[in-house]
């Protein structure tokens, strides 16, 4: 299991770290750096707003197929066409939900058709997501990280040639219709790949099965809106609540930019540990060797990333962006620290969502949400959007070290299955390299951030939180 684990891991990063990283920055940040300032953070606006409630159109059943497939794989073929007929209902539910929830807030005419556009790629991101589920569940690791790619790989041909050959031509409507169409191919990609495991590819409608869906995802969906609701919020209350909100957002979207490269893969890695733990704990083995590799080697180099792009903010979003001031290097920094308390929240939810205990959980997440509001609201008008990113650590922080202590006592597992002091040790020493880096190396700033990170990257294995000959174990093992 650990082995299958580390092995697709590594897959999932390399595809990811390439791919994903041509788009975030080849295309993404190119498309924020054309449009006007204003016309970028709407979009983010709008798009946090339908993250917030596309639990609707998900229902809980991505994780619930994940985590039920992973015990009972012969389960996807009988409820496939179920499942499919749920998210039709659940779709449209959706979209009535999220134009209401438009004019309530006060968004008008193109705001409307932005909104209405973006939420139709947010149903087919849940359907991408949902099919994709259920190549994980039946174990079929390396073909779910091939499709994790596909709508990026398609995004950077079509945007990509827009920008090449039609410059003039580009809008943030037609980078949302871009999206929409590239997920709608991953899609039907997803639904040829999975036509031999299923005997029925047409919703089947059952109100009695549908109920008894309906319920089994409930847990996970109440935890999806949950924890969207205290991570996409932030969007939402600086572009309805700062007097230049439009522009504010855009520079907080600059900075959850490169917070979302990152947390691209972590939350890749945790979409493989899910069904892992619950096949682990299905067959009654022990969990341990697992959640000590996974929170190790996810925290470990979380801190190596999170510290060395928050010493070096400042000269980063400088590079990356014309519009760039002093808080989009503020908000970066605060959000770049954000990464490791969420690399602990993947390695722990990941462990709880497959053992039972989501809807425990959902009461932390409450908590969560109560916190981001009541600090955004007195942040906001003092700090503008750097006060939105601080809060947005601090939220993540308690979450996460809530999950932590809480699936060690409800699991009894022992605190001393992941190694807490080398961790801690290794943070302390990242946060003195960047000094030493800056104060004894005479070199372009760049070549600074590159050595930090491999100097990070050595101390890792030097504590042997991932450990060299563990891992070329895992390599020769099938």
């Amino acid at each position: 299991m650990l082995a299958s684990f580390f092995r697709n891991a590594v897959l999932v990063l390399v595809l990811n770290l390439i791919v994903k990283g041509v788009y975030l920055f080849g295309i993404e940040r190119t498309v924020q750096n054309v449009l006007p300032e204003a016309d970028y953070g709407l979009y983010f606006s709008l798009l946090g707003l339908g993250m917030i409630l596309q639990v609707i159109a998900d229902g809980g059943l991505q994780l619930y197929n994940s985590r039920t497939l992973s015990g009972h794989r012969h389960l996807l073929a009988k409820y496939f066409p179920y499942f499919l007929a749920l998210k039709t209902v659940l779709s449209g539910v959706y979209l009535l939900v999220l134009l209401g929830a438009g004019v309530w807030i006060g968004y008008r005419s193109y705001e409307l058709g932005l909104l209405l556009l973006i939420g139709c790629g947010q149903l087919l991101n849940s359907l991408v997501l949902y099919l994709r589920s259920g190549l994980a569940g039946l174990g079929r690791y390396a073909l779910d990280s091939t499709f994790s790619i596909l709508d990026k790989l398609l995004m950077i041909a079509l945007v990509g040639g827009v920008l090449l050959f039609a410059p003039e031509r580009l809008s943030i409507g037609l980078f949302a219709g871009a999206q929409v169409l590239c997920w709608g191919v991953t899609a039907a990609g997803l639904g040829y790949a999975l036509r031999d495991g299923l005997e029925r590819l047409r919703p089947r409608f059952s109100r009695r099965t549908l109920l008894l869906l309906l319920r089994g995802g409930a847990p996970f969906a109440i935890a999806i809106l949950l924890q969207a609701a205290y991570t996409r919020t932030d969007a939402v209350m600086i572009e309805r609540l700062l007097p230049d909100g439009a522009a504010a957002a855009g520079h907080y979207a600059a900075g959850y930019r490169l917070l979302d490269a990152v947390n691209t893969v972590g939350w890749l890695l945790a979409g493989l540990l899910l069904p892992m733990y619950a096949r682990l704990h299905a067959r009654g083995e022990s969990l341990t060797d697992l959640l000590r590799f996974s929170v190790q080697l996810l925290v470990g180099g979380g801190l190596v990333v999170g510290i060395a792009v928050a010493a070096y903010a400042r000269p980063i979003v400088y590079l990356l962006y014309d519009f760039a001031e002093p808080r989009t290097a503020t908000i970066l920094f605060f959000l770049s620290l954000t990464f490791v308390a969420q690399c602990l929240n993947y390695a722990y939810g990941a462990l709880l969502s497959a053992t039972g205990y989501i809807g425990r959980m959902n009461y932390v997440f409450l908590a969560g949400i109560a916190l981001n509001l009541c600090g955004n609201l007195w942040a906001l008008p003092r700090y503008g959007a750097p006060g939105a990113a601080a809060v947005t650590l601090a939220t993540q922080t308690v979450i996460a070290l809530l999950q932590a202590g809480l699936a060690h006592r409800w699991l009894v597992l022992p605190v001393a299955a992941v190694n807490w002091l080398r961790l801690f040790v290794l943070a302390g020493l990242l946060l003195i390299l960047p000094v030493l880096a800056s104060g004894f190396l005479y070199v372009d700033w760049v070549v600074q951030f590159l050595l930090v990170l491999g100097a990070g990257a050595g101390l890792l294995f030097l504590f042997r939180l991932v450990d060299l000959g563990e891992l070329r174990q895992l390599l020769r093992e099938r």
